[in-house]
């Protein structure tokens, strides 16, 4: 299993940035819609050399814990 990394900086004014490693192709937009349901629109995406990559399976699982 390939090792995953998310980056999140929140800026002075309340910008976030979020960078992803570790996620080859078109995987990582599936995180970008998690993360924009939780933090709100996205208003740049800039894609590194691995989505450019043969994709990698991506599942997400959403689990709410009472």
């Amino acid at each position: 299993m390939n090792v995953r990394e998310y980056e999140i900086t929140i800026g002075p004014t309340g910008e976030v940035e979020l960078h992803i490693d570790g996620i080859k192709g078109k995987g990582c937009l599936e995180v970008v819609k998690l993360f924009e349901s939780l933090v709100g629109e996205v208003r740049e995406v800039r894609h590194t050399s691995s989505f450019y990559e043969p994709d990698d399976d991506v599942v997400i699982r959403n689990q709410q814990h009472h």
